[in-house]
């Protein structure tokens, strides 16, 4: 089971790539133009990179927030 986690703290101190999974966010969210849904979730997140085409919802992405 995935549990949602707030990444706020990390994409304010911005010193490394994060890892996010699917179901994280922080208060930075943007929806991703062409979203389905409208879930503050880091799948549709106009910041995220996840590889969309695999179908595997458990996967790992990364947040590309800039200040």
């Amino acid at each position: 089971m995935h549990f949602k986690t707030d990444h706020t703290g990390e994409v304010e101190q911005r010193i490394a790539a994060i890892h996010i999974g699917p179901c994280d966010s922080c208060s930075f969210f943007i929806r991703r133009e062409g979203a389905l849904v409208n879930l503050r979730q880091c799948v549709y997140c106009a910041y995220s990179v996840f590889e969309r085409d695999n179908g595997d919802l458990k996967q790992l992405g990364l947040c590309k927030y800039k200040r």
